[in-house]
């Protein structure tokens, strides 16, 4: 019975403690509210204020269901920046079209959650404030996360959480750094994105590690000649580089097929990649490393399940590759079973914040969060903590705390410590393997000895 109890003591004093942060700000703001405010409404062409002697607390519900720039946008703050009222935008710069139409819609799930979630403690001590989430589709294109962030900084967004992939966080960067807006990218990890000092901040392990981990896994399985096949972009042709330069380091082979992630058909690339197995010698020390997305990665599959040599090698893939789309298709699954396929994904730590997050995405959505919607959990529980330790709704401001209130935080994925970058400082990674047409996880490999855990069952 103890064995039972100690998790549950453990997440009602973590669920405790974030309630207790929360009751100590909305006390100071609750002060701090006397003070004279006026209230900006901005939008996308022109902005207001109008003094009042005492925010009013908001009576609006606390859901978190996202609005669009279609919608007035209220964010209220104190002429003297020490304190915040009215509702607070946060952006959701969140794809759920194109290359992510299918786990996009969960990231933004976990944001919307953690939004909920907190606007209810705000609620609960009568704080004078809300969270207010505003929705655009950045479409998995570069431009729309673009042109997205312009229609945020025009209606006076600070804090983002978003863009998906490294193609669209590295587009928007020089917008965030010049207007002073927060990026929180749940799912970015190329190391196109990672630069010091700038206001993009990444919530998950960065490809710096994934990179030279994949190398070191598949060359400590026995391979010493590698194929790689990648998305022609920030993310697949950085993290195709990472790869290769590790595994050259460590004495093998590699060859490297880079192709446009938008055409409608990938024949020629995957019969190019036959060839070069071939030429290898597709043999036992032969392997083919994939970094595709969803829709190209369904195209270069089904073709390369056709052609007998690349049956005979060995497969492997970075977390972009661990989706369930692929497994839906059973040519594919069965496949991908048959190549003996491994893919490597960020590890979710395992902690009481994990489970509680899983609980209520599981009550609310009625399916299992993937991987990168813990990570928006975490993104929207940082950002908000951010500007409730800021004091204000400044880009500026919530930029230079971010970092600390990361270093304190332990959320749905673990310990959120940034590094030099603002990309996460710790990586482990969960190895997983298809088994009956399912992904099972068979291990871990840790970052800190360059050792894989296998799983014995």
């Amino acid at each position: 019975m103890g064995e039972n109890m100690a998790p549950t003591n453990i997440r009602t004093i973590g669920i405790a403690a974030i309630v207790i942060a929360i009751v100590v700000i909305g006390a100071v703001f609750l002060l701090k509210g006397e003070e004279t405010t006026t209230t900006p409404t901005p939008t996308t062409s022109e902005a207001t204020s109008k003094p009042t002697t005492k925010p009013t607390t908001p009576t609006a519900s606390p859901s978190a269901t996202p609005t669009t720039l279609a919608t007035a946008i209220q964010p209220m703050q104190t002429t003297t920046g020490t304190g915040l009222a009215g509702e607070i935008p946060i952006g959701l710069a969140i794809s759920v079209s194109g290359g992510y139409a299918v786990d996009g819609p969960r990231r933004l799930k976990g944001a919307l959650l953690a939004i909920e979630e907190v606007n209810q403690l705000l609620e609960a001590i009568n704080a004078p404030f809300r969270f207010k989430p505003v929705h655009e589709d950045t479409k998995t294109d570069p431009q729309e996360a673009v042109n997205v962030i312009k229609r945020f900084a025009s209606s006076g967004i600070k804090v983002v959480i978003g863009p998906l992939s490294t193609s669209c966080t590295r587009a928007v960067m020089p917008i965030a750094n010049e207007q002073k807006i927060v990026i929180i990218s749940p799912s970015s990890t190329g190391s196109a994105a990672a630069f010091p000092d700038d206001y993009v901040f990444r919530m998950p392990p960065p490809d710096t590690v994934q990179g030279p981990a994949l190398a070191k896994i598949i060359h400590g399985l026995g391979f010493t000649k590698l194929v790689i096949i990648a998305r022609n972009d920030d993310y697949g042709a950085g993290l195709a580089k990472l790869v290769e330069d590790t595994f050259k380091g460590l004495g093998g082979k590699v060859e490297t097929i880079l192709y446009q992630p938008d055409k409608p058909d990938l024949s020629n690339e995957v019969n190019q990649l036959a060839v070069k197995v071939q030429q290898m010698g597709a043999d036992e020390k032969t392997a083919i490393l994939i970094i595709a997305f969803d829709d190209d990665g369904i195209k270069i599959l089904e073709q390369a399940s056709k052609i007998d040599v690349l049956s005979k090698v060995r497969w492997f893939g970075p977390d972009s590759m661990a989706r369930k789309t692929f497994l839906e298709k059973p040519n594919i699954a069965a496949f991908l079973e048959k190549v003996e396929f491994l893919a490597t994904k960020p590890a979710i730590a395992r902690n009481p914040i994990t489970e509680h997050f899983e609980k209520l995405y599981r009550e609310k959505y009625g399916e299992d969060p993937t991987p990168y919607a813990y990570y928006a959990y975490d993104a929207a529980w940082v950002a908000m903590l951010s500007i409730m330790f800021a004091g204000k709704y400044d880009g500026e401001a919530v930029k230079e705390v971010l970092p600390t209130v990361a270093a304190h935080f332990m959320g749905a994925t673990g310990h959120k410590m940034l590094n030099e970058n603002g990309d996460a400082a710790f990586a482990d990674y969960s190895l997983v393997a298809v088994k009956n047409g399912q992904y099972v996880e068979v291990g871990i490999w840790h970052s800190s000895t360059g050792q894989i855990e296998w799983r014995t069952s």
